[in-house]
């Protein structure tokens, strides 16, 4: 889980391009060269982190964006930006080093 105060920022290698239609947008890692889609929930958070931006600062900022937010949007954009992370699309910078966590999800797996 990210803490509220990390501050979350886009990988310097991802490209970002709205697409003409729908509100939504693609993200290209240069890196491993996958793209990704975003509908144009996906599409308003990226625009939001922008350059960085803690956490808490995120969830009320996309809520601005949408007349009725559902009751489940800070999990919602929570698990979206942990999702983003993880395919290095999105760092988070604890303290001051940015960096991918590596056991993100690993809680609430099965034990052996």
């Amino acid at each position: 889980m990210i803490e509220s105060d990390a501050v979350i920022s886009r990988n310097p290698r991802v490209e970002y391009r709205k697409l003409a239609e729908g509100g939504g947008a693609v993200l290209l890692n240069l890196d491993t060269a996958a793209y990704h889609g975003l509908n144009q929930t996906g599409s308003v958070i990226w625009e939001t982190v922008g350059e960085g931006k803690p956490l808490r600062d995120v969830v009320p900022q996309v809520a601005s964006f949408f007349e009725d937010a559902p009751p489940a949007l800070t999990q919602e954009v929570t698990s979206f930006i942990e999702d983003l992370v993880e395919r290095d699309l999105l760092r988070v910078d604890h303290g001051g080093q940015a960096a991918k966590p590596t056991t993100l999800g690993a809680e609430g797996q099965g034990a052996e």
